[in-house]
């Protein structure tokens, strides 16, 4: 009669409703332990460090092309026809960094005696040598080092009076090029010899005249420079 009466009051749940709250029950479970698991996640902390390298001063090379005085020695009564003049030139490495040089020249009529403007620049010669001793017989020698030219005889005609410098040794173009001289060091330096020629068969007109001549030395440093 107690069995009757307690089935009455709270009667056993069909089957599938204990299925259904066995599976809420493992949702539940399984929701609440991802959730801790997710906050452990954000709140656990974690050792770091760090550091830092000093690089040192990092700086840059020089490149310093230097020269002493272009001076000739000119005949107090001048150039005669068949006259020869020649003049060290000492071209220096001063900075830090291997390059290196080329040379280009301007050339320049000037007045003369009566006031025209005559064009010895028509006649002249001038060449640049690379020997061991700056004179006239070693430029004359068999087998010395010519590395610049440019006048009249000497394959160019006469010399350039434009406005821009002309090229007479190697060439101004980055890069190596042809004919370009290099100083591989620091403290480095090569003596040029360069010579000026009035040709003996300078005519009569060239009397009295006179021209100012000018070198210009571009440098650039060498590719990967050690």
């Amino acid at each position: 009669m107690d069995e009757l009466l307690q089935e009455m009051i709270d009667p056993i749940p069909p089957r599938h409703d204990v299925a259904r709250r066995r599976r809420l029950v493992t949702t539940v479970t399984i929701l609440t332990l991802a959730g801790t698991g997710i906050a452990a996640m954000a709140t656990a902390a974690v050792f770091t460090d760090n550091g830092t390298v000093n690089g040192g001063e990092i700086t840059t090379g020089t490149v310093d092309l230097t020269t002493d005085d272009l001076t000739f020695t000119v005949p107090s009564a001048g150039m005669a026809p068949g006259d020869t003049l020649v003049a060290p030139l000492t071209v220096s490495n001063t900075g830090t960094l291997a390059y290196r040089y080329s040379v280009r020249y301007s050339a320049n009529d000037t007045t003369d005696a009566d006031g025209g403007t005559a064009a010895l620049t028509d006649w002249l010669q001038l060449r640049v040598y690379a020997v061991d001793t700056c004179t006239k017989a070693a430029t004359d020698a068999v087998g010395a080092e010519l590395i610049g030219a440019a006048g009249s005889q000497v394959g160019s005609g006469s010399l350039s009076t434009a406005a821009e410098p002309a090229a007479l040794v190697g060439d101004v173009a980055t890069g190596q090029q042809p004919g370009d001289r290099v100083l591989i060091a620091a403290d480095a330096s090569e003596v040029l010899c360069v010579r000026v020629d009035l040709p003996i068969d300078t005519p009569n007109e060239a009397q009295d005249t006179s021209a100012d001549l000018t070198l210009r030395l571009d440098a650039e440093q060498t590719t990967n420079n050690p």
